[in-house]
């Protein structure tokens, strides 16, 4: 599990959002064959992937290296083994005449396309909703070799939106979409579509906006606790992000969580607010991480409406409140450590500097019997229970 953020969902480069957007200015003047002309270069930021579908280069906030926005195993099966394959919708399509799913940050379309790709043989009425904050990646999909029947449908959708809202002129896409697929797109903050325009309930959300430290706005308990009222009982939150910070997020919402299948890289969370929903519990030793120490503090928004610096720094100054106070630090992974016999730890310097950190809280070692108070919880908890079991340990033997 990543205790913090290492892996992260990138941002669409700045050279392809100038292209796109001198793009829309050409067609929007009526030259017919602007999507043509700007082909080739548009094209040039694809990068093939193993299972033949494409992903694009990126760059991260803190770095600017050029990185991908999907795994180079394989863009298009990342999609459906982390968001599609484990979101239960095959079952729920059996037992219901229609399903709507809520895809929030849906970039190029993956995994709305291998959802529909995913259902194709259920005879089920499928809505759903694409939420996107940038509209120079949601037409990025049009250029973008066509990985299934239904990634067609998808850039249908697009290019009917971009007319629509005079991005662009022309109607060039030759798919058709079923009259049993109905795809909503949404370009805005995912805030406020929760806020403002969503309605009904979901019977799954694909979360995967970019990762907790770039977009921590939604990662949030506020918006969580919000999406709790558009959910069934059965629903599943699914997102790529192990962050503790999204997982502490999601319990203090209110949902159970578990591990989400990982694919060539770290796992993902998945969330319901039924505890029976979650296949895979999370490790004890994740456990720890979320409820004991700072990095398990989650992002707040309360009015879903604070900006960027706002948000980050309201979690940075609670951690640095709380730090080696009311939580173990989380310096050198002590919370993995703590309740295991300091001997074995085979590097000393390691085992002194976890030992130090513990004494300064009053405890005699990694070892020491009230760490064991509080790691002394029922192990057939669930989860989310074992979480809070553990935070209500904490608290009562710090005091």
């Amino acid at each position: 599990m990543s205790d913090d953020d290492t892996h992260s969902r990138l941002e669409l480069l700045e050279q392809n959002k100038l292209l796109i957007q001198e793009l829309f200015q050409l067609e929007q003047d009526g030259h017919k064959d602007a999507r043509e002309l700007y082909h080739d270069e548009i094209a040039g930021f694809f990068i093939r992937t193993d299972d033949g579908s494409y992903t694009l280069s990126s760059a991260k906030r803190e770095s600017g290296d050029s990185e991908t926005l999907h795994s180079k195993y394989g863009a298009f099966s990342e999609s459906y083994e982390k968001f599609v394959r484990p979101s239960n919708l095959v079952t729920i399509a059996q037992h219901k005449k229609s399903i709507r799913v809520l895809d929030i940050c849906s970039g190029i379309g993956y995994n709305t396309a291998a959802l529909l790709t995913y259902l194709k043989d259920e005879e089920v009425e499928i809505e759903i909703d694409m939420v996107e904050s940038s509209i120079e990646t949601l037409a990025t999909i049009l250029f973008i070799p066509d990985v299934s029947k239904a990634y067609g449908y998808v850039k249908k959708e697009v290019e009917t939106y971009l007319v629509d809202n005079g991005y662009l002129q022309f109607n060039k896409v030759l798919s058709t979409v079923p009259s049993n697929i109905h795809i909503n797109i949404h370009v805005c903050d995912a805030r406020d579509f929760i806020k403002n325009d969503a309605h009904g309930r979901y019977d799954a959300v694909f979360l995967d906006p970019y990762s907790p430290s770039k977009s921590p706005e939604l990662y949030t308990v506020d918006f969580f606790a919000k999406i709790k009222q558009f959910l069934e009982e059965y629903s599943l939150i699914l997102t790529y992000t192990a962050a503790s910070p999204v997982r502490s997020a999601l319990v203090h919402a209110g949902y159970h969580l578990g591990q989400g299948p990982s694919f060539h890289r770290s796992g993902g969370t998945i969330a319901s607010l039924n505890k029976d929903m979650i296949a895979t519990p999370l490790s004890f030793s994740d456990e720890k991480v979320i409820a004991l120490s700072d990095v398990g503090v989650p992002y707040i928004d309360p009015e879903l409406n604070d900006d960027y610096d706002t948000i980050v720094n309201r979690r940075q100054n609670t951690r640095e409140k709380i730090r080696g106070v009311s939580v173990f630090p989380s310096s050198s992974k002590l919370p993995r450590y703590i309740g295991l016999d300091p001997e074995s730890i085979e590097d000393v310097n390691l085992r002194n500097k976890l030992n130090g950190y513990v004494m300064a809280m009053g405890f005699e070692s990694i070892n020491d019997y009230r760490i064991h108070d509080i790691l002394n919880i029922d192990p057939n908890l669930s989860s989310r229970e074992q979480i809070l079991a553990l935070e209500e340990n904490l608290h009562r033997v710090l005091g």
